[in-house]
């Protein structure tokens, strides 16, 4: 049986997981987009994950925060370092495009929770959809605040997270490819088990 991706993959330790990777970074050559749209920023490749990289990186930009703090990604090791929890890893990380920032510096030039209404503010002017209302809920001294945006087969997830660590993240995925992990997949990629 296979679980919705969106269930998974938006999960803490599927995004730490797979950000830890360094394989998400938007020159990376990822899977073909699905549909052409004439406001991608990227002339000529259909709204791909560079485009939607593009987007996010202009709304966050747009909206007064800095540029992500994401990894870096790692040099490609050779075929007979790499296992396949990692294989599964990077192969999801492609799907990706994502943008986080968390910690005190967060706060210096404005209230963390206006830039990220002023991101998906500019994410909807961008042609973003809002996927259902947004969702509020309190776990322990924490307060999470999800947004669910969707466009051209894609699903962005914007989490604003106060409390102990404040956190505003934008990860975006393509639907397809994410939905092409089975069950085992899953559960491979986020055991704790090297």
């Amino acid at each position: 049986m296979r679980r919705t991706w969106r269930v998974t993959v938006f999960g803490a330790a599927a995004i730490l997981a797979l950000s830890a990777t360094g394989c998400a970074d938007a020159e990376d050559a990822g899977p073909p987009g699905s549909s052409a749209s004439a406001s991608s920023p990227v002339k000529g490749k259909g709204f791909d994950r560079a485009a939607v990289q593009a987007d996010i990186d202009a709304a966050t930009s747009a909206a007064g925060l800095p540029a992500s703090g994401r990894p870096q990604p790692l040099p490609t090791p050779t075929p007979a370092d790499v296992s396949e929890k990692d294989r599964l890893k990077a192969r999801a990380a492609a799907c990706m495009a994502h943008w986080t920032e968390g910690g005190r510096g967060l706060g210096e030039g404005g209230d963390p929770r206006a830039k990220f209404d002023a991101t998906l503010t500019q994410l909807k002017e961008r042609g973003w959809q809002a996927a259902g209302d947004p969702r509020e809920e309190k776990v322990g001294q924490d307060v999470i605040v999800n947004v669910t945006l969707k466009r051209s087969g894609w699903t962005l997830m914007g989490r604003h997270t106060t409390g102990a660590l404040e956190m505003l993240s934008f990860q975006a995925a393509e639907d397809a490819c994410m939905n092409g992990f089975t069950e085992a997949d899953w559960k491979l990629m986020l055991s704790t088990d090297e």
